[in-house]
């Protein structure tokens, strides 16, 4: 997870042309934008839903983090990466 989270920081602060101080920021958001999103892992629940019993319903405190996002299905561990 520690990686996934790197990467998605890296990311975050290079697609938003921020600067590498802000990466405390992005981080914190990271981890807040992963423990609200369904897992396949745990049975499509949320990590916040399995920890404290409170369904993650609650998107309003969710930002622009000024990035473009994309979808990506990987379907081999040699298939190009988005």
């Amino acid at each position: 997870m520690g990686m996934t989270l790197l990467e998605k920081v890296c990311c975050m602060l290079s697609n938003a042309s921020i600067l590498k101080s802000f990466c405390t920021e992005a981080f914190t958001y990271a981890c807040h934008l992963v423990n609200r999103l369904p897992l396949p892992a745990i049975g499509g629940k949320t990590p916040l839903e399995v920890w404290s019993e409170k369904v993650a319903q609650d998107y309003d405190s969710l930002r622009l983090f000024e990035c473009p996002t994309y979808y990506h299905v990987k379907e081999d561990k040699l298939d190009r990466r988005a």
